[in-house]
């Protein structure tokens, strides 16, 4: 789990993503985009929520937006994001 957690966040890093604190989380942030990144543990997955604005984000009011289960294929989950994000 900690492994594709580190996976996730480095590949954003390379998208150019900022880690920010806002309200105690950390969130990522490129060009007005608010990124979280969440791991729901029933799903055996993370879910990468987004906000619009830093308001939005500021109000926790982040969308869902894609899912990425653990046993997804690391070529597979890095081409998602990078096509999405």
């Amino acid at each position: 789990m900690k492994e594709t957690e580190t996976k996730i966040i480095s590949l954003l890093k390379e998208l150019n993503y900022k880690e920010v604190i806002i309200n105690n989380t950390v969130v990522y942030t490129s060009e007005g985009k608010y990124l979280k990144l969440t791991f729901i543990s029933g799903l055996k997955s993370f879910v990468l929520e987004y906000a619009d604005s830093y308001d939005e984000a500021e109000k926790n009011l982040f969308e869902d937006a894609d899912l990425f289960p653990l046993t997804m294929d690391e070529a597979e989950l890095i081409l998602e994001i990078q096509r999405n994000y």
